[in-house]
């Protein structure tokens, strides 16, 4: 469709047109005539479909009624009166991305999708929902909150999904953190306010003005949409318009966020966060942030995130190096944040460190910023930060959801009223920056103007407090008892009613006929063929390299898989440690310093990862593997072997303040982790009841690692010369070429030199020949236990031996898992229980699953659920048109849309895993011909692992302690 300037296509008039090569898309810019509501549509050969409406939704406090919305509206809508549509849609089609979003000043509602018919109909329900949602009081107090009381003798509580979502949010300590920094850099702004909800004013939203927001903000005057991909843009318009705009006669106002002041003189303030331990010893956050500017100057945006590489995130850095050798924390960071609100940022953190710390935290940080301005930033951090830069940039453009990506620069634009066009092009910027930061001192210009003589700075010191959980839980239960003392006995009557139908409704499932009117797919909308990459093993230099020649943009992706079957036990929990140190400490020639830039100018990277492999044929036999990977460009092909080849070779341990650091600054996240997204935990020590393994990935990736670590930092100085003999042995053992595997994904040419020039990488590893370790034996752990963390919610898991047989398993379990996921545990975990989430981790070749809550406030609720799946299962009815939406459903899960890194990988593990084609497409037809007969059969199998399970939990210590009957374990973390 050849339109120009000025051409009105179905309400839209096209305001501009440009090709923008960097892209390779056509870019259109639109603006409603009659409601003047911008639209952007990057159309190209993508068949990825992506689609977003956004609307400015500013708070005015932090009640988190936005986010409350971002939820509600999902709930259904004058069109598709369902309950739950977002959760309907979910259980069945091929969509490539589905969810809602809400930041500080913006939400936004994006899909994407391979399906023209599906991107279509989500269409329709995506607007429909945000223009005219039902938004009813039940689904403000299920997704928001509400005084929930079951019984008179029961106590009263707050209930809400958003409510415990803020809840686990606030339990971690680096989101208070930038909470206090933005609140007290920009007082009287809308940046000032959580647009996710403070729990702590979330119940002082009332229904009303829930209402009022959704009117005053979801106009379409106050929205921007967003299209991208190769659907035809004439009939995306005439869709929009014509079944959604013209309902709308006039224009309204587009709502802007209140600016306020930035402060214009230094601030220092003080806050806390709740933690279990007695012991409170570098435990604190300290932090600095400075305003900077707004996003409208691009260059001086681009030039701060790669000043902050350079600053706070290279090991390359003389400031980092300077505050972590000076011994006052575990680890230091630091973020430029150039899109999260009008105004721009750069924050820099200490974590694990002392309040006492402070003012040699200042000292150290203005001094080593001088010296840099005064001296110059060394040229060789300069190139390899900018190199990585431009590395990001590049490999951003064959990310599989790249529509996302350019919706995210999109959005900011058209917030902040800059140039569309310009935030989809970085080319000539990034050519600029590094002409002007190599050859005009930029950076230094920069650094000293916006971080040395800025007073719009705020320092904070975030300490830990172990009376504070204890202080909350008490203010929040003294509210509750305010309130219940003002009813009268017919008013509690009347709020355990309210609580009870409440609950009635949520059980109540959606009728067929209402959800008949939800478009759907059919089964022959499936793909009649579905391709899956298969990894080439190929023998090269006496090795196994397994080849994956894919469109990567011609960036290179090399694994490095070290077998580490002969590692003695001993030094499993040591593992993780090892490959960040590996990867990291640099050469007998080269120190980290140097490494950091050696790497940075050379490679995109250099990362570590760690692997077991069961293979479907031999479940009894494991592979453990410790990958080690590097990307590269063409032009940097060689020269980045040899870096990797000089690592396995002369890899230096002689660096011990270096190791402890890395060692303490690893450590000091796992912590974070455990209390802000621990589920991982409790799902690893699950497993490793189950299977060899798990209990492989329990040593070297869970509770045991963790305590292990900390065990080893306590007594430290005496351990020390242990650890360094400890480290040489692993390196003399895992450095080796025996059982060595290399997966390489790239492009022909990139394949064709690497063949070349790849025999480097076996020739710099011993040949010693080491003997396999017996396998693993089973850990001494019991099988219901209970960790406790500062948290203030739970991840509950349950898991067990599913299928003893795995021949048992077959592609009409992944269907079940599906409704499981996607219905029960939805409705009853999340939509009742108010969780933030709740899934399945199941592997088809052990046989084992794990179901785990996600930010739950419920303990044996969540557990009565999980005990309920027998039951359910064995006397499931499923409509079959439902059916029929989560075979879809379960059949797009199969049929992944990845970028050509990930293809890569995916091949590589299912080729060390057993996994053919032929399996895959068994699989794809069972799961087609699925009936409700197939998915009862499992309700003997899930009878049998809940009699058997093992019960795994960490989160608050008052939750736990009340269901402690539960727990054979009950213990701190």
């Amino acid at each position: 469709m050849n339109l120009q300037p000025g051409t009105i296509v179905s309400g839209f008039k096209l305001s501009k047109k440009q090709f923008i090569s960097e892209i390779h898309s056509d870019v259109y810019l639109f603006e409603h005539d009659v409601l003047q509501c911008p639209l952007i549509a990057i159309k190209n050969e993508d068949p990825n479909k992506t689609f977003s409406v956004a609307f400015n939704t500013i708070p005015v406090n932090s009640t988190g009624v936005a986010h409350i919305l971002e939820h509600s509206v999902l709930m259904g809508s004058k069109k598709f009166p369902v309950k739950d549509v977002f959760g309907e849609i979910n259980k069945g089609g091929l969509m490539t991305f589905l969810n809602a979003m809400t930041g500080s000043d913006i939400t936004y509602y994006p899909f994407a999708t391979r399906n023209l018919k599906e991107y279509f109909s989500l269409m329709d329900v995506y607007c429909d929902v945000v223009f005219n949602p039902l938004i009813l009081p039940e689904t403000f107090e299920q997704e928001g909150w509400h005084y929930h009381k079951e019984s008179r003798d029961s106590a009263l509580q707050y209930q809400g999904v958003v409510y415990n979502e803020m809840k686990g949010a606030f339990s971690d300590p680096i989101r208070l953190l930038f909470h206090n920094i933005f609140s007290s850099l920009m007082p009287g702004s809308t940046y000032a306010h959580e647009s996710g909800g403070d729990p702590k004013d979330i119940p002082n939203l009332s229904y009303q003005e829930f209402k009022a927001f959704h009117q005053q903000h979801y106009h379409p005057s106050n929205c921007t949409f967003f299209l991208y991909g190769d659907a035809p843009i004439e009939q995306e318009l005439a869709f929009l318009n014509d079944q959604f705009l013209n309902q709308f006669p006039s224009a309204q106002p587009r709502k802007e966020p209140a600016l306020g002041s930035i402060i214009s003189s230094p601030l220092t303030i003080t806050d806390s966060y709740g933690v279990e331990s007695d012991d409170l010893t570098n435990k604190t956050f300290l932090a600095v942030g400075s305003h900077i500017g707004n996003v409208a100057d691009r260059e001086r945006n681009t030039a701060f995130q790669i000043i902050a590489n350079i600053l706070f995130n290279s090991d390359g850095s003389p400031l980092k190096q300077r505050i972590i050798s000076s011994g006052i924390c575990r680890d230091f960071g630091g973020v430029y944040l150039s899109s999260s609100c009008y105004h721009t940022f750069m924050l820099t953190y200490l974590i694990g460190s002392e309040a006492s710390y402070l003012e040699k935290f200042q000292q150290l940080y203005k001094e080593s910023l001088q010296e840099m301005v005064e001296n110059t930033i060394d040229h060789d951090l300069v190139v390899a930060e900018l190199n990585k830069f431009e590395f990001s940039v590049r490999e951003e453009m064959s990310k599989a959801q790249r529509g996302l990506d350019l919706l995210s620069r999109s959005l900011a634009a058209f917030r902040y009223h800059t140039d569309p066009f310009e935030a989809l092009e970085i080319d000539g910027l990034l050519k600029k920056i590094r002409n002007e930061a190599l050859n005009d001192s930029l950076f230094e210009r920069l650094i000293e103007e916006s971080l040395l003589k800025n007073p719009a700075t705020v320092t904070l010191t975030l300490s830990p407090d172990n009376e504070k959980i204890a202080r909350t839980i008490h203010e929040e239960q003294e509210r509750l008892n305010e309130f219940e003392a003002q009813l009268d006995e017919q008013q509690l009557d009347q709020l355990v009613d309210h609580t009870i139908a409440l609950t009635q409704n949520q059980q109540q499932p959606n009728t067929p006929e209402s959800l008949a009117c939800l478009p759907r797919l059919s089964l022959v909308d499936l793909p009649d063929e579905v391709k899956f990459h298969r990894t080439l093993p190929q023998e090269l230099f006496g090795q196994t390299v397994l080849v994956n020649q894919l469109p990567t943009n011609h960036i290179t992706y090399l694994d490095i898989g070290f077998d580490f079957s002969h590692l003695p036990h001993r030094f499993l929990p040591l593992l993780d440690i090892f490959g960040a140190i590996l990867t990291e400490i640099g050469t007998s020639e080269m120190d980290y310093m140097q490494f950091a830039k050696e790497t940075g100018i050379y490679t995109g990277g250099i990362s570590h990862a760690i692997n077991t492999y069961t293979n479907k044929e031999q479940p009894d036999k494991i592979r453990l593997v410790l990958w080690v990977s590097i990307r590269m460009l063409p032009e940097y092909l060689s020269k980045s072997i040899d870096i990797l080849t000089r690592v396995f070779s002369d890899v230096s341990l002689k660096n011990r303040d270096r190791i402890r650091e890395i060692i303490l600054r690893d450590f000091a996240w796992a912590e974070h982790s455990a209390q802000s997204e621990g589920y991982s935990l409790p799902s690893t020590r699950a497993f490793s009841h189950l299977s060899i393994a798990g209990r492989y990935q329990e040593q070297f990736n869970g509770i045991s690692t963790y305590r292990y670590i900390r065990e080893l930092l306590g007594g430290y100085q005496d351990q020390e010369e242990q650890l360094i003999s400890d480290l040489e042995e692993m390196a003399r053992l895992l450095l080796n070429r025996n059982n060595l595997v290399i997966s390489i994904t790239a492009e022909d040419h990139e394949l064709e030199q690497f063949k070349e020039i790849g025999r480097r990488i076996p020739e710099s590893l011993s040949e010693t020949i080491h003997q396999p370790q017996p396998l693993l034996p089973p850990g001494d752990y019991e099988r219901n236990e209970a960790f406790i963390t500062a948290a203030e919610i739970v991840f509950a898991v349950q898991g067990g031996s599913l299928f003893k047989d795995t021949t048992a398993y077959n592609g009409s379990f992944e269907v079940l898992k599906t409704y499981l996921s996607r219905d029960y545990l939805w409705n009853t975990v999340r939509q009742m229980g108010g969780a933030y989430g709740c899934f399945i981790q199941f592997s088809h070749i052990t046989g084992n699953l794990a179901i785990i809550s996600y930010r739950d406030p419920q303990v044996r609720k969540t557990y009565e659920a999980y005990e309920k799946i027998p039951e359910i299962i064995g006397s499931l009815e499923i409509p079959e048109q439902m059916l029929e939406q989560l075979i879809i459903g379960t059949f797009g899960s199969f049929d992944p849309h990845q970028s050509a890194a990930a293809q890569g990988v995916t091949a590589r593990n299912e080729f060390l895993g057993g996994i053919d084609t032929d399996f895959k497409l068994k699989r794809l037809s069972q799961i087609k011909q699925t009936t409700v007969k197939d998915l009862r059969a499992f309700a003997p199998y899930f009878q049998t692992l809940m009699e058997n399970s093992c019960r795994t939990i960490i989160g608050n210590r008052a939750k736990i302690e009340q269901d402690q009957s539960l727990f054979d374990l009950i213990s701190e973390l």
